[in-house]
């Protein structure tokens, strides 16, 4: 079972970044504890097998200390049910109805709600936005081996699709990304491009095989 689990130590370090975003913006901790608990309880629901809280720890070790993107990482996939088409809207509604909850301004929830639903099309207007795609999708560069992992993950998530169905959707967003005439958006993440490319070819091949 390919599960994507948090590094030794991770948890530790989801908590202290979490205490420093809110320090950064001027609140204690303890103010914000019960959105912690319910967040760390979302991320590691059962049926996550990548969208979990080792995606969370590793997304945010790629990101900046920026409150816009941190904030947009802990909800991006804080509604995640492989079942439904409107995550990513469902993920940016909590996020408005939590943060407004907490007094952040409206211009910074606004930010974060942004960054939040570019993730239905992983599609950017604002170099914001789209370092944050980026790190996203980061895993489509990773090594053969751990991408392998990835794509067995993403399959457990989606088990409840009938195989031939998943394989049809799965392939036409494969070559999505592969039509696009960059995947990754940003200088930081150009270096992934060649091994996002070949990752998804070979995931493709394994799909359709010739008819790919």
């Amino acid at each position: 079972m390919s599960v994507f689990r948090l590094s030794p130590g991770g948890r530790k370090r989801l908590l202290a970044r979490w205490d420093a975003l809110w320090l950064l913006l001027g609140q204690g901790s303890s103010q914000q504890a019960a959105l912690l608990d319910e967040l760390l309880t979302r991320y590691a629901e059962p049926q996550r097998y990548y969208h979990n809280l080792a995606h969370l720890e590793h997304l945010l070790g790629l990101l900046p200390q920026d409150p816009r993107l941190e904030l947009a990482a802990w909800f991006h996939d804080a509604v995640y049910d492989p079942t439904r088409t409107d995550n990513e809207e469902e993920s940016a509604r909590l996020a408005q109805k939590r943060l407004a909850a907490l007094g952040l301004s409206q211009e910074l929830i606004g930010e974060v709600l942004r960054i939040v639903r570019a993730t239905r099309t992983h599609r950017a207007e604002d170099p914001l936005t789209a370092l944050f795609l980026d790190a996203d999708l980061a895993i489509l560069g990773a090594d053969p081996k751990t991408y392998a992992r990835y794509a067995q993950a993403i399959r457990k998530e989606y088990s409840w699709l009938p195989e031939v169905v998943f394989r049809q959707r799965r392939a036409e967003l494969l070559r999505d990304f592969l039509s696009r005439p960059r995947i990754y958006q940003t200088k930081r993440f150009a270096g992934l491009e060649g091994a996002a490319r070949q990752n998804l070819a070979w995931e493709l091949q394994g799909l359709w095989g010739s008819e790919a």
